[in-house]
């Protein structure tokens, strides 16, 4: 036989489950929605040769190159736009992919919660 009291207990818990869930389920879809947002600026960045990050600014590089003994050395010349460019895109893709993988870690989260937790005890 149920109390009034006990009624009021289990329809306490049933809230505070769909609570739950609902907050997994907000995670779960806040996680997927970053690591979408990650891969597609990763690849927006890659396909278009640009990041929009732009932290390093290089000057042209020269590389001396010594041919032999009696030859003056050349030098070789490195654009410093496609240096700068090329670490700027790998410093992007790294952010990306941390980014990912935190979306990833809250995805996680929203799951585990989601998840039913069933114990079974053997005798």
């Amino acid at each position: 036989m149920r109390t009034q009291s006990g009624v009021n207990m289990v329809k306490l818990d049933m809230e505070k489950l769909k609570k739950d869930k609902l907050v997994g389920y907000v995670l779960l879809i806040v996680g997927l929605i970053i690591i979408f947002l990650a891969i597609v600026w990763a690849y927006s960045a890659f396909a278009s040769g640009s990041s929009r990050l732009s932290i390093f600014h290089w000057d042209n590089q020269k590389i001396k190159i010594s041919t032999g003994d009696n030859e003056p050395p050349q030098y070789l010349e490195v654009p410093g736009d496609q240096i700068s460019k090329t670490i700027n895109i790998m410093l992007w893709l790294t952010l990306m992919f941390f980014l990912a993988w935190a979306g990833g870690k809250i995805a996680n989260l929203g799951v585990k919660i989601i998840r039913d937790i069933k114990v079974e005890i053997k005798e």
